[in-house]
């Protein structure tokens, strides 16, 4: 908990900071009002980086979770979190803008000065604009990125959680046997059901994949962000996946923070096979592929026994068959290649989730988001999430969901 308080803390503080720089120091405000409005940032923002990891740490008791009603007060942390990363964006905006018409009354002024040396004249009265007319357009301003910023948050949370893409990607794979040529899987990932993902939204999430009419439904890990006991209940319209060969599962690094036992139980309780480095054989139109998944990278981090091992995984196979590998993180991808996969489904990188951060993760990370393909004729794909962890707040990477129509490349194969 510690961890995660000093996580929030770290991003907490500076916002605060330079929210109350940009939004409080520039009007000529008495010290009793600077006083009144530095408190309200201080509580909504270090307020939030408290508040949140000593709930996520009371939820873990069961009583304690139902006595303080945290199922409904943590879902308007999240809600607020979201609001604060917004008005954050809207002063960025605000001050991008500001930047553009200085920079532009500069040129503006520097040509109206070299009008006036040629004895030309320029037209403009040089006059500065009033410091009373300044002080109307900066209230003007923060009143339009605090504003801006209310209106706009129900409008993120509507995007984040129901304005999932359907994405296509057909995948030329080499070994794939031609019987199988055409085979449609819906991948799904980062589900994240809990705090503002409920059960409704499950639903939608059934519904939606139910009408793309896949052969096959794989989900890449972190499927909750709470314990099973308490939500696990949520995943029951998972019982109406629809799909020829089957749903198919492997834990994430968040399922491993929440019980991944009870979340395993649930899981396979609801019908969908839970993969844990190991694989089983489905038969397509008479040929033979293998589906492997192996745990999360970092579930001995929770327990050791929980050790991530692709290369049992996909032990056994018998050479010549086709190996469909499901894992979590980018981390675990070279090893599933190494062991033998000929295409690898992943998640967990949300491709970033918010702008700009997907540099960041395309720099952390050798497998970000999207296909990747190799010159040995093997792929990999990585899901940029179907849900969101933390507020929800997706800017520039809406939730997906993936549908791979997987194709038998004769030319590779020939060759």
């Amino acid at each position: 908990m510690f961890l995660l308080f000093m996580m929030f803390f770290t991003l907490m503080l500076p916002l605060a900071v330079i929210l109350y720089a940009r939004l409080v120091s520039p009007h000529k405000l008495s010290l009793k009002w600077r006083l009144i409005w530095g408190t309200v940032i201080a509580i909504v923002c270090v307020g939030v980086s408290l508040a949140l990891p000593f709930s996520l740490k009371l939820s873990r008791d069961p009583v304690v979770y139902d006595q303080y009603h945290l199922g409904v007060i943590l879902p308007w942390m999240y809600y607020l979190l979201t609001f604060v990363c917004l008005i954050l964006f809207w002063v960025i905006g605000r001050d991008l803008l500001w930047v553009f018409v200085k920079v532009a009354r500069f040129f503006r002024q520097r040509s109206a000065a070299k009008k006036s040396s040629d004895g030309v004249e320029s037209g403009e009265s040089g006059e500065l604009v009033s410091a009373s007319r300044r002080a109307f357009l900066k209230r003007v301003s923060t009143a339009v990125t605090v504003g801006g910023a209310v209106l706009s948050t129900p409008a993120a949370v509507y995007c984040a959680k129901r304005r999932r893409v359907v994405r296509h990607f057909d995948i030329p794979l080499s070994r794939l046997p031609e019987a199988a040529d055409g085979f449609r899987i819906v991948h799904l990932s980062d589900i994240h059901v809990g705090n503002t993902i409920f059960e409704e939204d499950i639903a939608d999430i059934v519904a939606e994949t139910n009408h793309l009419n896949p052969d096959m439904i794989v989900i890449t890990g972190d499927m909750a962000d709470g314990l099973p006991e308490h939500i696990g209940s949520w995943l029951n319209p998972m019982r109406e996946f629809r799909a020829k060969h089957g749903v198919w599962f492997v834990t994430g690094n968040h399922d491993h923070m929440w019980n991944a036992q009870g979340w395993i139980e649930v899981i396979r309780e609801l019908g969908i096979r839970v993969l844990d480095n190991e694989h089983a054989l489905i038969r397509v139109n008479g040929a033979e592929i293998a589906v492997a998944g192996a745990i999360d990278a970092r579930g001995d981090r929770r327990k050791r026994s929980w050790q991530s091992n692709p290369e049992q995984a996909l032990s056994g196979i018998e050479p010549g068959i086709f190996k469909l590998m499901l894992v979590h993180q980018p981390s675990s991808v070279d090893r599933c290649f190494s062991a033998g996969a000929n295409l690898v489904l992943l998640g967990h990188t949300h491709g970033g989730q918010c702008w700009p951060l997907t540099y960041l993760i395309e720099a952390m990370h050798k497998y970000s988001r999207g296909l990747y393909r190799r010159s040995d004729g093997n792929a990999a794909f990585v899901s940029c999430g179907t849900g969101y962890w933390g507020p929800p707040l997706r800017i520039g990477v809406p939730p997906e969901i993936d549908v791979l129509t997987l194709h038998f490349e004769k030319k590779d194969k020939i060759a």
